[in-house]
């Protein structure tokens, strides 16, 4: 299955998508876009799964003419014409999940959705409904491994730990976890064929729309060939700092484990903290989306008083 990610924040709506298109047993034959702009409104289009699904919803895209009234008026001809084909279609991929971004009139806002034919793990959620991604706190992304959850969060680039809709950038976290997407390997809850291979390649394209339009492009290619199964270069274990020891404490994000590694608060051989070191280190963070909360610094000052009081 593609890899196909989405983040929704006050001013825009950010899509990340590969391009390999492969055969059941993973040969990659083509590279391809795999989001398309829509005409008649502000947005996109984009999906994974079998490719009909995207080809019906473009089509019925550009029949209506605006965001708002796609998803208020679409979800039924969708599953119409989805069911029509499943009773024509061979074996093979048949499972679609269409995502729809674009700016809202009525909102006045970015919006994002995802529709779904009926998937046996998703069994408690409503087939061909467009699902608001704010429910999701305007992050979407598919399951990963614990694995590789632990080592985005390295690089710090975990979803919801150490970025979030508002703050997330596509170079800085959205490669990382493409990254990722393609070092797991197929879903045969998606499809039984694709069950492991690994199928995310050819390159990363984003997508964004806001107030002023939509707009894409690449932002990163990976070394793929046609004719050829992908095969993802391993993580990197080296190049990134290890976590930190379960007993301290809740996760940290990774500009707070950065900032107190370099400033030797951290052995980066026993992992061993100062906690007094720790204390002066954040009470001097600079004040960002990835420094510390106003209760953080509540926190750093008593614990650098309690340190002073400790060694007096």
């Amino acid at each position: 299955m593609s890899a196909l990610n989405v983040f929704v924040n006050s001013t825009r709506v950010m899509m990340l998508t590969d391009s390999s298109l492969y055969l059941p047993d993973g040969t990659v034959v083509a590279f391809e876009p795999k989001a398309f702009l829509v005409d008649s409104w502000n947005g996109a289009i984009s999906g994974r799964g079998d490719c009909a699904g995207i080809t019906v919803a473009l089509n019925l895209a550009e029949r209506f003419g605006s965001f708002d009234e796609f998803i208020a008026r679409s979800a039924p001809e969708i599953e119409r014409r989805h069911r029509d084909g499943l009773a024509i279609a061979g074996p093979g991929q048949t499972t679609i999940e269409i995502h729809a971004v674009g700016w809202s009139e009525r909102a006045d806002r970015p919006r994002a959705f995802v529709l779904r034919s009926l998937i046996e793990h998703r069994a408690g959620e409503p087939a061909y409904v467009w699902l608001d991604h704010d429910e999701e706190d305007g992050c979407f992304y598919h399951s990963m491994s614990a694995l590789e959850l632990w080592r985005l969060h390295r690089q710090g680039a975990e979803p919801r730990v150490d970025f979030d809709a508002e703050t997330f950038d596509p170079r800085r976290h959205g490669i990382p976890l493409m990254e990722a997407q393609r070092r797991e390997i197929g879903d045969a809850a998606y499809c039984a064929q694709a069950a492991g291979r690994h199928l995310v390649g050819g390159a990363v394209w984003l997508t964004v729309v806001d107030r002023e339009g939509a707009r894409q492009g690449m932002i990163h290619e990976w070394p793929d060939a046609v004719g050829e199964p992908i095969q993802p270069a391993p993580f990197d274990d080296a190049r990134w700092p290890r976590i930190l020891p379960m007993d301290m404490g809740p996760a940290w994000n990774f500009d707070r484990f950065k900032r107190a590694l370099d400033g030797g608060a951290i052995d980066p051989e026993t992992f061993a903290l100062d906690r007094v070191r720790l204390a002066v280190i954040e009470a001097q963070a600079p004040s960002s989306p990835g420094g510390l909360s106003r209760q953080q610094r509540r926190a750093a000052a008593v614990q650098l008083k309690k340190g002073r009081v400790d060694a007096a």
